[in-house]
């Protein structure tokens, strides 16, 4: 049998976006979206952090691609050429940033050069929405476009062509680079200011261009934003976006784990040996969960304002998805233990159903092969709205505008 590979046809970016966010879920199998909260998860996620995704990973990737395709488009390539040059140097990168000895978050770490999703692939909406790529498109329509260069004779002023591809704007390569024998991830301080002044003049009043706006270095502790102490300093509707955004990870983390609880019940129906204890162990994390719930402040939320954020990002939550969340938040509020939720038949009948419904004959609950093929846990982490990967970024940034002059 051939192995599987993944091929990106010449759809919208839209499209494109969607499959690659659909790929980097399914790689992690703690965030898969089982009971079909994706839309409102990523209605939230794209409030907060707008223009960017699960698979972004380092800030300097924002400068790589541009870089390269101006220098492409320098030495002559055009349309398919420059598209296919462009390619053929994103994997020559991989070999130049493994010399370079930071690998964390390097695309391509495992596999080398053979890797399907390329940064061009990976940053191409980003870098359209952050208004650093000009141009509407997919990468071999945009390569088909006249690539606008900077002038070399001018360091003080940009022409701000309306037809270039490329934002004038961005810093030039360091010396050396396109020879590609080696590099890393370290932003010099005007690649960093540059990137951190896009970021806040394409995402206003969000979490985003807060925290970069304030030069935050998050915790590197911090599971989730609203843990962070940089961004708890936020306030009015931002800080409103954020507590909406807890508030529906802590409730929903609960509908996840009894699920996972399901699994585990029917696993030990079926005899698989590998699953006896999981009922137990997810019993205990609901019951934890229903503590901290208890506790906190989901006894007055309001969903309208959930509901609202959602439809303003474009992304009105379906009325049977809202049914299922303003359920699952009622029965919540009752007062049972995590225990007795676990036995609650209202509970059970709510989570199964919605699992048939979202998945028809591939639910896990009524389909024994797939049953079978249950790793142990899935969906059961708390949803985080990408802050791990908006960390990470925003630690580059920080990194960058404590250097002293570029290139040093």
């Amino acid at each position: 049998m051939t192995p599987s590979v993944l091929a990106w046809l010449d759809y919208s970016q839209a499209d494109q976006r969607r499959a690659r966010e659909i790929v980097a879920m399914f790689s992690q199998r703690e965030s898969r979206d089982e009971l079909g909260l994706g839309g409102i998860r990523d209605a939230l996620s794209d409030t907060l952090f707008p223009g960017t995704s699960v698979v972004l990973t380092r800030a300097r990737y924002f400068l790589f691609v541009p870089w390269l395709f101006r220098e492409g488009a320098r030495r002559g390539h055009a349309g398919l050429r420059l598209a296919s040059w462009v390619e053929g140097r994103e994997r020559e990168l991989i070999g130049a940033l493994r010399v370079g000895g930071d690998h964390e978050g390097l695309i391509g770490r495992v596999v080398g050069s053979g890797v399907q999703l390329l940064p061009s692939t990976i940053y191409w909406n980003s870098l359209r929405r952050f208004g650093i790529l000009r141009h509407d498109g997919t990468i071999s329509q945009v390569a088909g476009l006249r690539q606008i260069a900077r002038p070399s004779e001018d360091t003080t002023e940009f022409l701000e062509r309306s037809d270039a591809v490329w934002t004038p704007s961005i810093p030039r390569a360091p010396d050396g680079f396109f020879n590609l024998k080696q590099c890393d991830f370290a932003l010099t301080r005007d690649e960093a200011t540059w990137l951190a002044e896009r970021i806040v003049d394409a995402a206003p009043d969000t979490l985003l261009q807060f925290l970069v706006l304030r030069g935050s270095r998050p915790s590197s502790g911090s599971r989730y934003a609203w843990d962070d102490p940089e961004a708890q300093a936020a306030t009015g509707p931002i800080a409103e976006a954020l507590d909406e955004a807890r508030r529906f990870a802590l409730a929903m983390h609960g509908a996840s784990l009894l699920y996972n609880l399901l699994l585990a019940e029917r696993g030990g129906e079926l005899g698989i040996i590998e699953h006896a204890n999981l009922r137990d162990e997810f019993t205990d994390r609901l019951d934890e969960w229903f503590s901290e719930s208890e506790a906190s402040d989901l006894g007055d939320w309001n969903l309208d304002r959930l509901w609202a954020l959602a439809a303003e990002q474009g992304r009105p939550v379906s009325p049977r998805t809202r049914s299922f969340v303003s359920a699952w938040v009622a029965l919540m509020r009752r007062g049972w233990t995590g225990h007795t939720l676990a036995g609650n038949h209202e509970a059970r009948d709510l989570v199964s159903n919605r699992e048939l419904y979202q998945k028809g004959g591939q639910a896990r609950l009524r389909n024994d092969r797939l049953m079978r093929q249950w790793g142990g846990a899935s969906g059961t982490a708390r949803l985080n709205f990408r802050w791990p990967f908006i960390r990470r970024l925003l630690e580059d940034i920080a990194d960058g505008r404590e250097r002293g002059h570029a290139g040093a």
